[in-house]
C-alpha cells in the first residue's frame, strides 16, 4: 500500500506540473478533476488481483486568457494504470472489468483544442472513442467493458479505447435541441504508451490506416426521459472494414425517490475470415440489455441498483455474461461498489467478484 501511495503520488506531482506548465500556462487558474478507482478482484479461488486507475483532467476557457478569444478551450485529460498480478482472474473476453487494461504508468488520454461555433464544434488533438460516444449515466454504472463499447467496436478495431488515446479531429454539430450528430476522423491504430509517451500524437494513414466513427443521438422528454443513438464505424485497413452499433436508454419511471430505467445496445461486423486484428479475437455481434434501479433503498437516490445481460457471437466461439451490481455514495466524493459476475465462454462457465472504490474531486 505504502508502495503505491508514493507511485501514485510521484504521479499526480508529475501530471499536475505537465498539465499546468504544458498545457495552461500561468495566465489562468486551471480547473482540475481527479478519479481514482481501487479495485479488488476475486474469481472466489486461487485467482485474486488489486487493480488501480487514476484519472487527472484539466480544462482552460480561452476567455480566462483573453477576452478576445471566446468560445475556445484547451483540454488535457492524462490516465495510469496499475495492478499487482500480470494475468487476469479469468481470461474472458467481453472484460469483465473496465479498468482492468494492461499496466501504464503514463498515457495521454486526451490532450488538444476545441472551438465553438454555436451549434457546431470541432476538437483537433489526441483523443478517445469510449469518452466521445459512450458515456450515458445507465452505462457507466456496470463495471464490465461491454456494457460501454461493445466488442463489434472494442475487439475488432485497435481503436482509442480507455486508456489509449489517437490524433483525432472530432466535430459535433447539435441539429435540433433534441438531435445531435457526432463524427470523429482518428489514425487508424491507438498505440500503447508505456515507453513512448508521443506515440499518442502519431498520425500514419499508410501503416496504421484511418478510422471513422459517425453517431447519430436523439434525447427525448416527453415520456421520461430517453436518448437513441446508433451509428457506424468504418475503418481503412483490416478487417472487418466496418461496423455497425446501437445505445439506447430510457427511463421507465422516475418520481422524486425512485428512477428505473433501461438499456439496450447491440452490434453488427461482418467477417469474411478468421484472422484475429491485432491479436484480439473477432466478434460478429452483440446484444445486451440491462436495467438500472435508483433509490430502491434510500430517499435521496444515493445508491444505484444495476442488473446486466449480454451475449456476443465471435468467430469460434460464443460468450454469455451476467452481471449483478450495487453502488452506494458514501459521501460526495467517495462511492463503494461491488460487483458480481458469471461468465460463459462456450460451454465453460465461471465466476468473478469485485470490490470497488471510486473518489473524485
Amino acid at each position: 500500500m505504502q508502495i503505491l501511495y508514493k507511485v501514485v503520488r510521484q504521479r499526480l506531482i508529475i501530471c499536475s506540473m505537465l498539465v499546468v506548465a504544458g498545457v495552461f500556462g500561468t495566465k489562468a487558474q486551471p480547473s482540475f478533476e481527479l478519479e481514482y478507482i481501487t479495485e479488488f478482484q476475486t474469481n472466489f479461488g486461487r485467482n485474486h488481483n488489486w487493480v488501480n486507475f487514476l484519472e487527472l483532467y484539466g480544462g482552460l476557457p480561452t476567455e480566462s486568457i483573453s477576452n478576445r478569444w471566446r468560445n475556445g478551450s484547451f483540454h488535457a485529460q492524462l490516465v495510469f494504470t496499475y495492478r499487482i498480478h500480470k494475468n487476469r482472474v479469468i481470461n474472458d473476453l467481453l472484460n469483465y472489468s473496465d479498468i482492468t487494461k494492461e499496466p501504464l504508468p503514463f498515457s495521454v488520454f486526451k490532450f488538444g483544442y476545441q472551438h465553438r461555433w454555436g451549434r457546431f464544434s470541432l476538437f483537433g488533438g489526441v483523443r478517445n472513442v469510449e469518452e466521445d460516444f459512450f458515456t450515458k449515466p445507465y452505462m457507466s454504472l456496470f463495471t464490465n467493458h461491454t456494457a460501454r463499447m461493445g466488442p463489434t467496436l472494442a475487439l475488432n478495431f485497435a481503436l482509442a479505447d480507455m486508456p489509449l488515446g489517437a490524433m483525432c479531429l472530432h466535430a459535433e454539430f447539435q441539429i435540433t435541441d433534441n438531435l445531435l450528430f457526432k463524427t470523429s476522423l482518428y489514425n487508424g491504430i491507438a498505440h500503447e504508451q508505456e515507453r513512448r509517451p508521443l506515440r499518442s500524437f502519431r498520425v500514419d494513414p499508410q501503416n496504421d490506416g484511418l478510422l471513422s466513427i459517425s453517431q447519430l443521438s436523439f434525447t427525448q422528454n416527453r415520456i421520461d426521459r430517453g436518448n437513441y443513438a446508433f451509428g457506424v464505424a468504418i475503418h481503412t485497413k483490416g478487417e472487418p472494414s466496418w461496423s455497425f452499433f446501437g445505445n439506447i436508454e430510457q427511463t421507465l419511471f422516475e418520481n422524486n425517490r425512485i428512477e428505473i430505467g433501461l438499456l439496450l445496445q447491440g452490434g453488427f461486423s461482418p467477417l469474411s475470415s478468421n484472422k484475429p486484428f491485432m491479436g484480439e479475437p473477432k466478434c460478429r455481434s452483440f446484444l445486451g440489455i440491462g436495467g438500472h434501479f435508483r433509490g430502491l433503498l434510500s430517499r435521496d437516490k444515493r445508491e444505484a441498483f444495476g442488473i446486466y445481460l449480454a451475449t456476443a457471437d465471435f468467430v469460434h466461439t460464443r460468450e454469455r455474461i451476467l452481471e449483478i451490481t450495487w453502488q452506494y455514495q458514501l459521501i460526495n466524493q467517495i462511492a463503494i461498489q461491488p460487483a458480481f459476475h458469471v461468465v460463459q465462454t462456450g460451454s465453460n462457465t465461471r465466476n468473478v467478484g469485485l470490490l470497488r472504490l471510486i473518489f473524485t474531486i
